[in-house]
């Protein structure tokens, strides 16, 4: 298990025995029952016949129990696929068949969607951290309870795969990222150098287990470094700023839309400042002025960085001398930094040649920490890795200084709070109601999520549906935070000659409706 996932977490295990690991929720796990209780899954698992390299799903919200299930997957060698809790049933059905998954372990919030699958009676195991579990499920601490803590072997190499992470595809389904061991690895080995992690920290968390960076970016490399995770998930600025204080945090986590609370917590409670060594900034592209702010508050302990679920990791990040204007920088606000030394970036046309400095391209990167293609998606894998290259679909540009500046996403993707959602993936549900013939989704400006979900739909003649009869059918089949945000009712959509729906027209006419009368009907 040299240099795999397991052995990263069996050797943090020892190293930092005594040390707390996690909080949440008032309970608390150190490294060591952390790894022993890890082991017993092992053990449970291969008991119920998952062979090692098989694909156990996770299904996790804010419990202890959480890096339990994370650290016992990789112990024993099986591949964790990720699932955000936030998935309706219909949605999880389809990655654990698209992913082969033969086992499922959740927490009780994810519960009432694991009692409607249909994928449940085929599975060797199904494990519910629930003091009730949903019929047909078993106690995931019983189970634990039964099973050996030996150390057991497990013969992984570099590239096998140790997770897969599922993101909304532009077909409307989603695709599963192959994660390698040694992509994981070298991200977490990584990320304290790039998030300027101190030995043994404390990271006040506000995130949680939905969305898989959060694993590599913020949880496990605290891991690696004997940190403690302490989850704190919808606290308000007043709680956000004493639990820094009081547990000395030396790290947090602003996603975009958390960033003015973040800033206030901060006002309240500026002792936090005393510890403080770093604040991640993720989620999306933060505004230039609200940027300056914050850095005018928090000085140089901004990390602003750019990466994505395929390249696993950052590719980029700022240095605290940026901040100072030291860095030659065009607009240090307005940019992601520049490439770790893990990763290289460049900009390209759509031939794939390099643009000079200024030129608005696509953004391309090789990195130690890259993808090993799409699940059982070989096309999709060909077009997006060529040699030793991602082509993102982002767009941007480098300046004469080395730093990189978003400017768009070629592939309409929409980022909503910090969570990817994909314009198709939400066509395809719309147009199953039967009152609507046709749609088409975008994103507009919010000034607190950096994106809402808006679309565009037309409906059959005659038919009478509202924008909360369109959110509640979408909703049905798609996660909360995919919903339409804002619904126009239109009477055709506006296409090319090539029968394409042009969002630029929709975005620039329907824009200037939100927050008026006419926000939800158009004629």
């Amino acid at each position: 298990m040299t240099d795999s996932l397991g052995a990263l977490f069996a050797n943090a295990g020892r190293r930092f025995h005594g040390n707390v690991a996690i909080v949440s929720q008032g309970r608390q796990r150190t490294f060591g029952e952390v790894v022993d209780r890890g082991w017993r899954l092992a053990h449970a698992l291969r008991d119920r016949g998952v062979r090692p390299g098989q694909s156990v799903a996770a299904m996790l919200g804010n419990r202890v129990e959480s890096l339990e299930v994370y650290v016992g997957l990789a112990l024993g060698g099986f591949t964790a696929v990720h699932v955000n809790d936030r998935l309706t049933a219909a949605e999880v059905d389809y990655v654990l068949s698209d992913s082969g998954a033969v086992a499922l372990v959740h927490t009780d919030g994810a519960s009432p969607v694991a009692a409607a699958l249909t994928t449940t009676a085929a599975l060797a195991a199904w494990l519910a951290i629930d003091d009730a579990p949903p019929a047909g499920a078993e106690s995931f601490d019983a189970a634990l309870g039964a099973a050996a803590a030996d150390p057991i072997e497990a013969d992984v190499r570099p590239e096998d795969i140790a997770l897969v992470g599922y993101t909304s595809g532009t077909t409307g389904f989603p695709k599963g990222v192959l994660v390698s061991h040694r992509a994981v690895t070298n991200c977490i080995k990584l990320v304290p150098y790039a998030y300027r992690f101190p030995l043994q920290g404390h990271a006040a968390f506000p995130g949680g287990w939905s969305f898989v960076s959060g694993l590599w970016g913020v949880i496990f490399p605290h891991f690696y470094t004997g940190g403690t995770v302490s989850f704190i998930p919808g606290a308000t600025p007043d709680e956000w700023g004493r639990h820094m204080v009081e547990n000395r945090s030396t790290f947090t986590l602003g996603l975009t839309p958390l960033i003015p609370g973040l800033m206030e917590a901060l006002r309240l409670h500026p002792g936090a400042l005393d510890t403080l060594q770093s604040v991640l900034h993720s989620g999306g592209p933060l505004p230039p002025e609200l940027a300056s702010d914050l850095v005018e508050l928090i000085d140089d302990r901004l990390v602003e960085t750019y990466g994505m679920t395929e390249v696993v990791g950052p590719i980029t990040i700022t240095n605290r001398s940026d901040w100072r204007g030291l860095g030659g920088a065009r607009d240090i606000f307005a940019s992601v930094g520049r490439p770790l030394p893990t990763s290289t970036m460049r900009v390209a046309n759509p031939d794939g040649e390099t643009v000079p400095d200024g030129e608005v391209g696509e953004l391309v990167i090789e990195a130690d920490t890259m993808f090993s293609g799409y699940h059982n998606q070989p096309e999709k894998t060909a077009a997006a890795l060529r040699g030793d290259e991602y082509f993102t679909g982002d767009l941007g540009f480098r300046d004469e200084a080395g730093y990189f500046y978003l400017t768009g996403r070629a592939q309409d993707l929409i980022i909503s709070g910090g969570a990817n959602v994909y314009p198709a993936e939400v066509e395809r549900v719309l147009v199953q109601m039967d009152e609507i013939v046709d749609a088409s989704v975008f994103g507009l400006p919010d000034e607190r999520w950096g994106e809402a979900v808006s679309a565009a739909v037309v409906l059959r003649t005659g038919a009478e549906v509202s924008a909360d009869d369109v959110r509640a059918f979408a909703r049905t089949q798609l996660a909360g935070y995919k919903k339409p945000v804002h619904v126009f009712f239109l009477a055709e959509l506006p296409r090319n000659s090539g029968m394409k729906v042009m969002k630029h027209v929709l975005k620039e006419q329907l824009a200037g409706a939100v927050g008026t009368d006419t926000t939800e009907v158009m004629a």
